[in-house]
């Protein structure tokens, strides 16, 4: 069988937040790995469009700013069918795509911000110098001042009431997955295994939360087991207990 997420349906049960989502590839030794636009990095052909169907059910794709620096970020979905599907439906082409930074310092030439496929927005720290938010201004549909704490809380509410958002997809990197994992608000996580050896000099999993102070656990539930003989990757989906 084809490995496929065209199919699935998520319900939301909570009414004051998006459902959340997050995708990420990980070696077959547990780390995941960051690249620029000239490497093909972890994933396969058969990973890219499985990230694509996934983008197809989302309303936000969200990104953290360090991978938007160094592999760009968008939120365009490369099949013309599912494109068509979304606005047969009566959704954009294509999800919104959000980044989260604390500086605001992105690289403007990305087409995060030069593209008109997609509507861009940007979650600013509120303490950021207010230059940062005028120039920003005028190279996205909005930046949105977020608070030091519970940002996590406040991003999805705000995407919520402000975009109607019923599914936002967390695309990484390992820190954004962190804000998110600490506040036990990732309702599902989409795990690719590649059949490759990664080892950095430093231990960089899919997901690093900022107020590490121990060992932070959260039990899964284990919803479908996929795979592909032809890239050799694994795909699995786990659902928050």
């Amino acid at each position: 069988m084809v490995p496929s997420y065209v199919d699935i349906n998520f319900i939301n049960e909570n009414s004051s937040r998006p459902y959340l989502i997050s995708n990420m590839i990980i070696s077959s030794d547990g780390n995941t790995l960051f690249t620029d636009g000239e490497s093909s990095g972890l994933g396969s052909e058969i990973d890219k469009r499985l990230m694509g169907e996934l983008r197809y059910h989302a309303d936000v794709v969200l990104n953290g700013a360090e991978t938007l620096r160094i592999c760009g970020s968008s939120s365009l979905i490369r099949s013309e069918s599912l494109v068509t599907k979304r606005v047969s439906n009566g959704k954009t082409a294509h999800p919104i795509a959000s980044v989260l930074t604390n500086s605001g310092r992105l690289p403007l030439d990305n087409r995060f911000f030069t593209s008109n496929e997609f509507d861009s927005i940007v979650f600013l720290d509120h303490e950021a110098d207010s230059s940062k938010f005028q120039n920003l201004k005028k190279h996205c549909k909005d930046v949105i001042p977020v608070p030091k704490y519970d940002r996590a809380v406040y991003i999805l509410e705000y995407l919520k009431k402000t975009y109607d958002a019923g599914v936002v997809l967390l695309e990484g990197g390992p820190s954004i997955n962190g804000i998110f994992f600490e506040g036990c608000l990732i309702d599902e996580y989409f795990i690719t295994i590649s059949p490759q050896i990664f080892i950095p000099e430093f231990s960089f999993t899919s997901i690093k939360p900022k107020n590490f102070t121990g060992i932070l656990h959260q039990e899964l539930d284990l919803i479908s087991v996929q795979s592909s003989k032809e890239s050799g990757e694994i795909f699995l989906r786990y659902k928050k207990k």
